[in-house]
């Protein structure tokens, strides 16, 4: 029995003597979640036209070096490694499960896994073993739920960035920093890899969310991202879009081109500098009798230890 509804008695709602005035409308069903609408990619659409899924090199990287990329990072890596033609391939579901096939055929160098704390600790995903065997590096992103990716996006990117712009290591003695690449993968391979793959593309190649995610589905058509991690790919734009117009700033203030009267902290300026610019100005006088008061003034300090 529904211990709410007692035979016999009636709501307030429908007593007909209640003085209860209802202000809102009640369903007995709960109330639906906000969804989170994905508009079209930004690029234009056209039947079996690919070229709105090619990555292309940012002209420039708006972001303070150090934090995602090393400041060596492009002097090692070249533009090109950024630019990617995507092409019309057959994909079915089942090539999901045969990563470990193309790693020696794709020349993979570095496995990261993006993981959750109790995947790691039961040693249910790492790449650890495969790399051993294949002389290549493995590392790994642990997490307890989703929601620390959006802490741990950075820390992947510049994961990624350092191994693709750092100097030999003796795991990769026989691979040149041009040679290298990097298989991200996760529990199923269809949202927390492909979500720091999106991020990726968002920070390196200055991507809104919804371009980077069409991207990475067009390569990976079992890539599923669900809205919660949507909201939270939308709430990581939000950062990089805060950190790009605060490097912004701090360059155009330290660009040497920039107008110094905008740059410069003003400081307070002495009674010479006063008086020389009044002297400069003939029709400003008011200047120099401002200054006569302080002719005669002593010019000790106004307290003195005894």
């Amino acid at each position: 029995m529904d211990p709410f509804n007692r035979p016999g008695e009636i709501s307030m709602t429908q007593d007909e003597l209640s003085r209860y005035v209802p202000t809102h409308e009640y369903s007995s069903t709960a109330p639906a979640q906000p969804s989170m609408v994905i508009p079209p990619p930004s690029l234009p659409l056209y039947a079996d036209d690919t070229s709105r899924f090619d990555t292309v090199a940012p002209s420039s990287h708006d972001f303070e070096y150090g934090e995602f990329a090393s400041p060596e990072f492009f002097k090692s890596v070249s533009a090109d490694r950024f630019n990617h033609k995507a092409q019309l391939t057959e994909w079915t579901y089942e090539m999901r499960r045969e990563a470990q096939d193309f790693l020696v055929r794709e020349g993979i160098t570095l496995l990261l896994a993006i993981r959750s704390r109790r995947s790691a600790q039961a040693r249910l995903v790492s790449g650890e073993k495969v790399a051993a065997q294949l002389g290549i590096e493995a590392d790994a992103i642990d997490i307890s739920d989703n929601q620390e990716l959006i802490a741990e996006f950075p820390r992947a990117i510049r994961r990624i960035n350092d191994h693709l712009s750092s100097p030999s290591s003796p795991a990769l003695k026989s691979t040149s920093p041009a040679q290298r690449k990097i298989l991200v993968f996760c529990e199923s391979g269809n949202e927390r890899s492909a979500s720091v793959v999106i991020a990726y593309l968002m920070v390196m190649l200055n991507l809104n969310m919804v371009d980077a995610l069409y991207i990475v589905q067009h390569r990976r058509f079992c890539v599923c991202i669900e809205e919660p991690m949507r909201h939270l790919l939308a709430s990581f734009e939000s950062i990089l879009a805060a950190k790009r117009d605060v490097t912004k700033a701090k360059r155009d203030t330290l660009h040497p081109n920039w107008d110094a009267a905008q740059v410069q902290t003003p400081r307070k300026r002495s009674f010479s500098d006063l008086n020389d610019s009044a002297a400069t100005a003939e029709h400003d006088t008011e200047m120099d009798m401002d200054g006569d008061r302080y002719v005669e003034r002593n010019p000790s300090a106004p307290f003195q230890d005894r």
